[in-house]
């Protein structure tokens, strides 16, 4: 597939009303490749399972999440080279076989061109969860090559194998194994699933009896699963400092009043508030799995992981899945907001891939994470315009770059802008797309230009989202304004305000018989002429303050809020 330079990227600016928009936060998908639920699709044509998944990605991309957790890692098997476990049998049909191709390196360049952040998403423990015999038969599954690691259990009448985290060499095999994946790949995070213990029935007395030393069990499990945590840690961060490391536990860490269940601490063990503590991960994604008028109750478990934090990032998890949450999802999004997460994860691709998002109308950029560090890159200049086919109003927008060559957090992004007019300042809702640095170059296809004037400027972004201090400087692209006109299907439906470099305001506007137009600036009122056809008329700047204006016809009554 061509680089999104090479395409050319369509679009439509309408007059609409700025709603609030925040000013960052991480919008993830847990895309699930166990059992082939969200990918790849039930077919061994690789040309099919690539393009199934640029459709995902895109789909993604225009929801306006920014986050995708990638599963490489489920019943034992990989989704990507690994020398510690087999192939899944999801792409070509048989485990362990060798792959035509490399899904993660191709999960991640087709994230990576779009802008997206890309996690490898691991299922730690469970290596088997039924359903898929020929997975668990298979001579290199760790259940046949290893059976002393393993500790059986069943789940409604399926057998459910477990890694049994207690034995030191388990701890050492899963940490190199997550280990060589981030050697080898070029991800943005670690995505851990299944940092647990299955129960409080888990059959390891004898891991127990070797390697406790006297700490009763539930301690000793609990610091089992720390000590792989804090394996995983140090393996990843000495290679690769800015990588990001995170867990999604269950969505209980204690009981608390009308918000009980299954518990984290004392069920499966899983310390999460120590993890935090200790600086083990950078984030988590607790599985907060009910809606706004279930019990347990959503707000008090979102705002329980909220404020215990300890400076970290928490991203809640949604359940999609259910009919309940479903409904209600735009609810929680807000009060996730309220209380301070630094955004949301959904579960799963498939059962939001017909939701229309409304709480995510603009783009924004991941939740930062301070404790990282890194750069701010280097600013781009020279931003410079051209019409390459006037045509189709194709615009190659260019600029000019001075790279931090030698660093691993150097520029991975630049983050384009459509200004309202030239001299706004940069807001987040500004922010028209984020674009692969492979060039330094995008092309825009003006189906229907809105506007006489667009302005762009661009920032540059480092792989942990840090912006360049600086913006590029703002170029316009401007188009004939008796063509915009004549280019507008129904013009009469559509009223343009529009604020020129010097600070001048002009209405453009058709009109089907001469009539008369009231504007309305919220204090003051004026009453303009207009005859049949096209209308150029200048409005005092000074009457536009707010830089919106209604205005309303005379004849027909219809009335219309305008913006820049």
């Amino acid at each position: 597939m061509k680089n999104i330079f090479s395409a050319i990227l369509l679009f439509l600016i309408s007059l609409s009303i700025i709603n609030a928009q925040v000013k960052r936060e991480t919008r993830a998908i847990w895309l699930t490749t166990n059992y082939r639920l969200d990918w790849p699709p039930n077919t061994n044509d690789i040309q099919k399972q690539k393009q199934s998944l640029i459709n995902i990605l895109e789909d993604i991309k225009e929801k306006n999440l920014n986050t995708v957790y990638f599963q490489i890692r489920s019943n034992g098997t990989m989704l990507c080279e690994s020398s510690f476990d087999p192939t899944s049998p999801y792409i070509t049909g048989k485990v362990g076989e060798k792959i035509p191709y490399d899904p993660l390196k191709f999960a991640i360049e087709e994230s990576h061109k779009r802008g997206l952040e890309i996690h490898a998403w691991i299922n730690v423990s469970n290596v088997y969860s039924g359903g898929e015999p020929d997975i668990l038969n298979s001579i290199d599954h760790i259940s046949n090559r290893k059976p002393e690691w393993i500790i059986k259990s069943t789940s409604e009448g399926k057998p459910i194998y477990w890694l049994d985290m207690g034995i030191p060499e388990v701890r050492t095999y899963l940490s190199d194994m997550i280990a060589e994946v981030n050697d080898k790949y070029d991800i943005d995070g670690i995505h851990l699933d299944y940092m647990r213990y299955p129960g409080k029935s888990f059959a390891d007395d004898n891991s127990y009896r070797l390697y406790a030393n006297g700490k009763d069990k539930d301690s000793w499990r609990r610091e089992n699963i720390n000590e792989l945590l804090r394996l995983v840690n140090e393996k990843t961060k000495s290679v690769k400092a800015y990588i990001k490391i995170g867990v999604a536990p269950i969505g209980i860490y204690k009981n608390q009043k009308n918000a009980s269940g299954l518990q984290g601490y004392s069920e499966v063990y899983q310390d999460s508030r120590e993890w935090l503590k200790r600086g083990l991960v950078d984030y988590l994604v607790p599985q907060i799995y009910w809606g706004i008028n279930e019990t347990p109750r959503f707000d008090l478990l979102a705002k329980d992981w909220a404020s215990n934090s300890e400076g970290r990032s928490i991203v809640i998890g949604i359940a999609a899945y259910k009919n309940k949450v479903y409904s209600t999802m735009e609810d929680l999004i807000n009060y996730s907001r309220s209380v301070n997460a630094d955004g949301f994860c959904f579960f799963r691709y498939e059962h939001i891939k017909n939701y229309n998002f409304k709480s995510f109308a603009y783009k924004t950029l991941p939740a930062t994470m301070s404790w990282l560090n890194g750069y701010s890159p280097n600013s781009p200049y020279a931003l410079k315009a051209k019409f390459i086919d006037t045509k189709r109003n194709i615009v190659s927008l260019d600029w000019k770059i001075e790279k931090n060559f030698g660093r691993g957090d150097s520029i991975k992004y630049y983050s384009l802008y459509s200004l309202p007019t030239y001299n706004s300042k940069l807001s987040p809702e500004d922010i028209f797309e984020i674009i692969s640095p492979e060039n330094q170059s995008i092309k825009l296809g003006f189906s229907k230009p809105r506007k006489v004037n667009y302005y762009f400027t661009l920032k540059s972004l480092s792989r942990l989202w840090n912006e360049s201090i600086e913006t590029s400087n703002v170029e316009t692209i401007k188009f004939n304004e008796l063509s915009l006109l004549a280019n507008i299907n129904d013009v009469y439906e559509s009223p343009i305000l529009q604020k020129e470099k010097d600070g001048e305001v002009k209405l453009l506007f058709y009109s089907k018989y001469d009539d008369a137009m009231l504007l309305d600036n919220g204090s003051k009122k004026i009453k303009k002429k207009i005859t049949k056809g096209k209308n150029f008329l200048s409005i005092d700047s000074e009457f536009i303050s707010s830089e919106k204006l209604n205005m309303q016809l005379e004849k027909s009554g219809k009335k219309y809020s305008l913006s820049f």
